[in-house]
């Protein structure tokens, strides 16, 4: 009965969809690249930060070199989540928690991917 009262109480945490920070970055952009690496290693790092958070970079760059880690990688050539999330500026994060956006900010450190979770 115990181990019932628990799984109901813990239940609704437990199918909450996992956040979500999309980042667009324009690899041509030394800086950018580094941020993108630096975000990978930091996922690395830390496999409580990768079990809260997933992780999406989508480069605007079409002749970047391939990338492989912790973030999922894809290069946005024809621009089509350049247009639909329409971010200001590169490089930029936006938080989602399912499909509602929780947050948007120019992203300026790999930190700031914290702010998608309730902290790190």
């Amino acid at each position: 009965m115990r181990s019932g009262f628990l799984a109901m109480l813990f239940l609704p945490w437990v199918l909450q969809a996992q956040p979500t920070a999309r980042v667009f970055i324009d690899s041509a952009d030394a800086g950018q690249a580094r941020l993108a690496t630096s975000i990978n290693e930091m996922l690395f790092d830390s496999p409580t930060l990768r079990s809260l958070l997933a992780v999406e970079v989508f480069d605007i760059n079409g002749v970047a070199p391939d990338f492989s880690g912790w973030i999922h990688y894809t290069r946005d050539r024809g621009g089509e989540m350049i247009s639909r999330y329409r971010p200001p500026a590169l490089p930029f994060l936006i938080c989602l928690n399912g499909q509602r956006e929780t947050l948007r900010l120019r992203l300026e450190n790999k930190e700031q991917l914290c702010l998608c979770t309730q902290g790190c």
